[in-house]
């Protein structure tokens, strides 16, 4: 087949990119650059606008997540002081000496909560100043007193 019916039978099937092929070189063909993919510019703008919206929104919330977590942990605190002090003040009520008095049911039990626990003022039967890290916010404890009815209760 000469170059000219090969440029005919292209040309009849609808072929766009009619190459001239050399006598060397059949499988060489031009190929077109508009088949080329990518995004455009405002694509990447778009996308760049969504992910600072996202970390403007992200960001302050994540700061404020450690001070959240600090609290939260006074509050487990909080719970184990309640927790000791209502098994103590039950483990005395059935003891045969039973109820004495406030002084004897506060040294009746640990007020150590961990290493990352730290009593800055007390405690004491009226309260204390716990922290929580070494970076966080100190945090006055208030103590009822317990009674023959009721056993103390820490709060804040």
């Amino acid at each position: 087949m000469n170059r000219l019916t090969e440029h005919a039978l292209l040309r009849a099937m609808g072929e766009r990119n009619i190459c001239t092929y050399s006598p060397d070189d059949r499988l060489k063909r031009n190929v077109s650059i508009t088949s080329q993919t990518g995004f455009s510019l405002i694509e990447i703008i778009a996308v760049l606008v969504i992910v600072s919206v996202l970390a403007a929104i992200a960001v302050p919330r994540y700061i404020d997540l450690d001070a959240h977590a600090r609290l939260r942990a006074i509050d487990a605190g909080v719970a184990e002081l309640n927790g000791r002090e209502g098994l103590a003040w039950s483990n005395i009520k059935i003891s045969p000496t039973g109820y004495e008095d406030d002084a004897t049911m506060f040294g009746a039990y640990d007020k150590n909560l961990g290493a990352d626990y730290f009593w800055t003022v007390g405690p004491n039967t009226s309260g204390g100043t716990l922290k929580f890290g070494l970076n966080g916010e100190e945090v006055v404890l208030l103590r009822s007193q317990s009674t023959t009815l009721n056993p103390g209760h820490w709060s804040k």
